[in-house]
């Protein structure tokens, strides 16, 4: 299975939906999704979210579900900003790196962040258990035939895919803020890997593309 998190496109917060910057970013996405469609849409509520999905959507004749865990982590700011724009710097300067199972208790990020982790993760594993893929330990056993030629899509926000990609890749979420981006539009694809023993693991295919705004 292949899982795409999509960024929406160039935001009008003011009025939650994009601007014309980002209709054409979206409209451009769209083209490109079509070359091979998902075979199922989800979307934060958020109209930016939406707005954007819904250039891929009307074309492609797809429905699509609004799930309310993907919308934007509204964690309290940290240091005036939200923790996912917080200067790296600051996150590695401490005198120790948080780790995979200790993120949590960091008092960077840590402790206001995982409630909201919590719900990204959980509402995540329960779209992949639809699709034939439940969560054991740190893997997804699978429990269905004919699943990992599917493609799922997701738009959403940056702070909530940067804070899923933190659990589906068992990253401390405060590294994963320090070190990668999230640009509008931008596409991270994943591949859930099949093995022998029924168990799938998430492999990061790439980060951040946008080969639809280099198109002509």
């Amino acid at each position: 299975m292949e899982i795409l998190l999509i960024r929406h496109g160039d935001p009008d917060y003011a009025n939650d939906t994009i601007t014309q910057k980002g209709h054409e970013e979206a409209e451009k996405l769209a083209l490109w999704l079509l070359k091979d469609p998902p075979d199922a849409v989800y979307a934060s509520p958020l109209g930016r979210a939406v707005d954007t999905m819904r250039h891929f959507t009307d074309k492609a004749k797809m429905d699509f579900e609004i799930l309310e865990w993907l919308q934007e982590v509204a964690a309290p700011a940290v240091d005036g900003v939200a923790g996912w724009e917080l200067d790296g710097a600051r996150i590695l300067s401490e005198e120790k790196l948080p780790g995979a199972e200790n993120w949590k208790d960091e008092p960077i990020l840590g402790n206001i962040f995982y409630p909201f982790y919590k719900k990204i993760s959980e509402g995540f594993d329960n779209v992949m258990a639809l699709h034939g893929y439940e969560k054991d330990g740190r893997t997804y056993r699978v429990t269905a035939e004919g699943v990992c030629d599917k493609r799922l899509a997701f738009f959403a926000h940056k702070g909530a895919i940067l804070t899923l990609l933190g659990y589906i890749l068992h990253w401390p979420i405060q590294l994963v803020f320090a070190h990668c981006e999230i640009s509008t539009t931008g596409v991270t694809r994943l591949l859930i890997k099949e093995g022998a023993d029924k168990h799938a693991v998430p492999k990061m295919l790439a980060m951040n593309e946008r080969p639809h705004l280099e198109q002509q």
